[in-house]
């Protein structure tokens, strides 16, 4: 059985740059790295955010914070367990009804993914919450310059205006 990103993307999995299919691909060893987390200015965001945060949802904000990545495959698809600092944030993407759901706690997103010179770009094409419609966009960015995997994502409304915006770099950790 193809795996979850070889499923999704079919021919154009060859696309992504070599680092990025050892990423999406079989081998499951952790990432490690840093990242910066920028959160929403208005209050009434920064109290969301710390909830979600508190419920290892989403990142906590800050500055060359220490993350890791570890990407666990299953008939279900593949599990992604982050860690920025302290806190977890863990989600499950999974191929259903025809396309690329990510399931974060209540929070599930449909996205659409294509390849563009080896990097792969992801946006959210529906956003629900318990179900219900949101207003959100997600955009995001994956790429390599040399063995360092880059990665650039932002959540917003889609009428504009920032959420959460985390950016970092991480590399493979080799093996013992």
């Amino acid at each position: 059985m193809p795996l979850l990103y070889q499923q999704m993307l079919g021919k154009d999995f060859g696309l992504l740059s070599p680092l990025l299919q050892t990423l999406h691909g079989a081998e499951q060893r952790p990432w490690l790295g840093q990242a910066n987390v920028k959160w929403g200015k208005p209050i009434f965001i920064r109290i969301l955010l710390y909830l979600a945060m508190r419920l290892g949802i989403l990142p906590a904000e800050g500055q060359n914070v220490r993350c890791q990545v570890k990407i666990q495959q299953d008939a279900k698809g593949e599990i992604w367990q982050r860690r920025f600092a302290q806190n977890p944030m863990q989600s499950r993407q999974s191929w259903r009804n025809g396309g690329l759901w990510e399931q974060m706690g209540p929070l599930a997103l449909q996205l659409h993914s294509h390849v563009s010179e080896g990097q792969l770009l992801q946006s959210s094409q529906t956003a629900r919450c318990f179900g219900l419609p949101l207003p959100l966009q997600v955009k995001a960015r994956e790429w390599a310059i040399d063995e360092v995997m880059h990665f650039d994502v932002e959540i917003g409304f889609k009428k504009g205006g920032m959420i959460l915006h985390y950016t970092g770099e991480l590399r493979q950790v080799a093996e013992c």
